[in-house]
This record gives structure tokens, sequence and C-alpha cells, in this order.
């Protein structure tokens, strides 16, 4: 609850972490506008007159100053909580710090008294580096067309925010339904969570399971260094234990399980980590259920009904009976405003309008080319003006495909042509590419889940059969149709263009909406 406080009262920017250890303050802050703000709490009827209360936390600042050498470039604000206060208490004891009661606490006007301290950006960053290195992640940075000044690529860390940070790090009981629109992190919190579980735990075993092939080599690398921690799809975690478990086949996966679950199954994890959960058989969690050792980490199931591709979307009947948590992450960190909001005019009942604090970007490129071989010339023409700018690397590239049949060859002809390096991700190397490979990506969307890239280009949009809302509602193999453009889309960060021949009511979407500009190859081109 005091955590909880905290963050209500610093905001979901502030980093707000509790003691992992006797000799840390009971609760550290990173804030930008409070920089580091140090709380301690006292309880058994302390007096808030006494030095002893202050000596104590000044002693504890001490020695986070000698662990961690950029404390040095803060002045800590130093704030003792006294639970057992029965009134209003904020006072200022001369140079030691601030007085709390717990009333203070819940009523929430004490920070407007608190000064705010000026810190250095970078001094930030490597403070919550290192007070919270589970949390701490190298990504790339957006370099999208308003960064027009950048011509390099620098890395920046990402920080989870205080919503994520807490699912990170919070206790699971049993079962954690962590749920968010794309691009909020649900990944990142899932490999911060066993991150974070396999320093405090380093005699646990902790599984993460996802669903798609392509998604392990990328888990992998945000776990690098964390050997108590195996990543896996739902497959292979079933034959590393000698077990058959149908893959395509919903009633014969209940049939598997439940011979499996007859003949006993040993616990052998203490903590798991589902990712894409929304495409999981209820059968498998079923089983991961029961391959989890009871009153340790539990099990989190992360996911988001609006891009499911594979199952019907309903709850899981294997969570009946269990002690089931929810927590929904709101803002949305990967693709910018206009992307989110082309991409949720297209669906009539999956996604949400993107939240005001999501960063803004150009407008979605909406190209129409006469025939499906000069979309594949436009999508070539488009990426070699990317990499020629300067703008763009190969890396930072992919195109993106609803359906395979004759579409890979025309983009592999377009982009042999003009002589540009791609790597077209199948089955054949799913599960060894890097994502980071110095090639543009030709990949399905479907293969796509699970990663983001700088530039997405989405060719075959109109291939996709519409269905009217009615159906959508009625209908479960409809509406997995409906959501594979929205998840192409959403798999943008920084730019989106879209390319098409024929219409169909996705099309007529993106060509009403103010955040799409609308070209015709090849008369609007400079070829």
């Amino acid at each position: 609850m005091l955590r909880q406080r905290l963050t209500e009262a610093f905001g979901p920017e502030a980093l707000v972490l509790g003691a992992d250890g006797d000799d840390r303050p009971d609760f550290i802050v990173v804030d930008e506008r409070y920089g580091l703000v140090i709380v301690d709490v006292e309880s058994n009827g302390s007096d808030p007159a006494s030095r002893k209360p202050y000596v104590r936390l000044n002693r504890k600042i001490a020695d986070l100053r000698e662990e961690i050498p950029v404390v040095d470039h803060f002045r800590p604000q130093r704030l003792v909580l006294f639970l057992d206060h029965p009134t209003e208490l904020l006072t200022q004891q001369g140079t030691s710090g601030w007085a709390l009661s717990l009333v203070d606490l819940n009523t929430g006007g004490w920070i407007s008294r608190l000064p705010q301290e000026e810190a250095d950006p970078d001094d930030l960053q490597d403070l919550r580096a290192a007070l919270a290195p589970s949390l701490v992640f190298e990504i790339k940075a957006r370099r999208g067309a308003t960064d027009a000044g950048r011509a390099e690529r620098h890395r920046v860390r990402a920080i989870l925010d205080a919503e994520q940070a807490a699912a990170a790090t919070g206790p699971v009981a049993d079962v954690l339904r962590l749920s968010g629109p794309p691009g909020s992190g649900k990944t990142l919190v899932l490999a911060g969570r066993a991150r974070y579980l396999s320093g405090r735990h380093p005699d646990w075993r902790i599984g993460i399971v996802c669903y798609n092939n392509a998604l392990v080599p990328y888990l992998r690398t945000l776990v690098a260094n964390h050997p108590n921690v195996e990543v896996d799809t739902f497959g292979k975690f079933a034959r590393k234990r000698g077990l058959r478990i149908a893959l395509d086949d919903a009633a014969q996966a209940e049939y598997d399980v439940d011979a499996v679950l007859a003949r006993g199954l040993e616990p052998d994890l203490d903590a798991v980590l589902v990712d894409e959960a929304q495409d999981f058989a209820d059968a498998w969690v079923r089983l991961l259920l029961n391959a989890v050792r009871p009153d340790r980490g539990g099990i989190v199931l992360a996911g988001d009904n609006g891009q499911a591709l594979y199952r019907e979307v309903k709850e899981f009947a294997a969570l009946a009976g269990r002690s089931v948590e929810s927590c929904r992450l709101t803002r949305g960190y990967r693709s910018t405003r206009q992307i989110m909001a082309a991409a949720v005019s297209t669906q009539s009942r999956s996604g949400s309008m993107p939240r005001n604090d999501v960063p803004v970007g150009e407008p979605v490129d909406l190209i129409w080319a006469p025939t499906w071989n000069d979309q594949a010339a436009a999508i070539a023409w488009e990426v070699g003006r990317l990499i020629e700018s300067g703008e763009r690397g190969p890396e930072d590239i992919a195109i993106l495909v609803t359906q395979k049949p004759g579409t890979m060859n025309r983009l592999r002809r377009a982009l042999d042509h003009v002589r540009l390096p791609y790597l077209v991700v199948d089955r054949s190397n799913a599960a060894s590419f890097d994502p980071s490979s110095p090639e543009i990506k030709v990949m399905t969307v479907h293969a796509a889940k699970g990663y983001e890239f700088d530039v997405v280009l989405l060719f075959g949009l109109e291939a996709l059969p519409y269905a009217s809302e009615d159906a959508v509602a009625a209908d479960q193999e409809a509406a997995r149709r409906a959501r594979v453009g929205y998840v192409g889309m959403t798999r943008a960060r920084d730019q989106l263009l879209i390319t098409y021949t024929r219409d169909n009511p996705y099309l007529d979407a993106l060509r009403n909406n103010p955040d799409v500009r609308i070209w015709t190859w090849p008369d609007d081109y400079e070829v």
C-alpha cells in the first residue's frame, strides 16, 4: 500500500523501488522533477522529534553512496514516514529532511511542498539502471521522420515506468493476467520480471513460454546472463519434458493434457511467464499451471485479445477456481499516435484510440499502385530511398505480407532489381534469425508477432477478407482475419507505409483518416 501511495503521489513517470535489504532505505524514488528521494518508515511509536530516525536514514544514504557512485551527483531529499502518528505531521526537520504521517501520505497534498530538484537526464538514467537493472533494457532510439537532424543510430535505455515496474516486481500469489494495447511493454514486463525473480532467487527455475518460434531469440537476448531463466515455445517446453501435446488441435490437446495429469506431473518450475497468451490453447495453460511449484513466483499470462490470430478469444477455463489478479497497462510506447490511430480506424471492435501522451510522428502513407507487381516496385523504391538518404539502415525496415502465395516472389524480384539486402524469414530460419541483422526483413504478419521495427511496409491489406461488425461478433474465424491488418500495422514504431491495388472497407477507413497521406504509384514519384 505504501509503495502504491508513493507512486500515486509522484506519478507514473517516477521509479519507486522497495527495499531489497536491511541496509537499504525502505523506498527509493527516482523522479525527473524531484531527483532522488529517500524514504524510511518508522513504526512502534517512534518520536518524530527524535534525531535517531534521521541518523539511521543518513547512514543508509551513506552506504548507498559507497555502493552506487552516481548517487553523489544528487542531493537526496529525505523523508521519514511515521506510521503510528495519528494526525497530519508534515514538517521539515531542519536539514535532516521531512517528517510525514500516514495521514499526510493518504491525503497527498504533501508533495506540493517538496522542493523540486533539477537533475541531469543522463544521471537519472544511470541511477535508474544502477538501482533497478532488471527493469532497464537496451533498445534502439526512435528515429522517425520527425528526427530529421539525426542521421545516425544511437542507443538509449528503456526503463519500465511505474505501471510496468509494479507488474514486473509485485508479488503474484497464483495467477496474474497482464493485458494492454500493442506496444505497451508486456514483453518487457515479462523479461523484467524474469530478471527480477532471477536476481532475488538464483536457486529458482524460471520459464518464459511464448507462441511464436521467431520470438524466442529476442526473448533470450532480454534475459541473457540469467542462466536460471529458460525461454521456449510451448511445443519445445512440452518436448523437453518428454510430453506429446497437440499443437494444432485443441480437442486433442485437452485429451493429451488429461493423460499427462492422470499419470502425474511433477512441478519443476518456480515461476512461469507466458507471452502472447491470447493465442494459447486452454489445455496448454492448464499444463503450465500444473508445472509451477505452489507458493513461489506464480504464473503471469500476458496478452491482448485484440491481437489474437490463432485462437478463439475466450476466458481460459483452466483458471476456474484459481486466484486470478488482473493488471492492464494503459500506455503504448511502440507506435506513434498516427500509426495507432490508423490501425484502430480499420477495426470495428479491436484496439482503442491512443492516449494523448503517445509520441507524435509523421502521417501514415497509403500508396495505390495499378498491380501487385507495381506495389512491389513501389515498396522497393521507398525502401531504397530511405536507405540512400541515410535516415534508415536496412536493419530498421520490415516488409510484412498478409499472405504468402506469390507475394514473396514479387518482393524478391523487386528487391533484387534494386540490389537491396534482404532476409526472408520463414519456418526454416525463424527460430534463429536476429531481428537486428543488417538486412531488410521480409516476413508474414503472423511471423512478426511480438516484434517491432522502425519502418513497416504492409503488403496485402486488400487481400484480407472483410467481415462486418455483426459477422466478427458471431464468427471467431472472421474476427481473427480482421485482426491481421491491425497486428501488422502496430509492428511499426515510427513510419508505416501501406500499398494496395483494390479497394475494401479497410482501405476506405484509411482514406478517410486525417492521419493518412494518399499517394499514387508511379505518378506521384520521381522515378
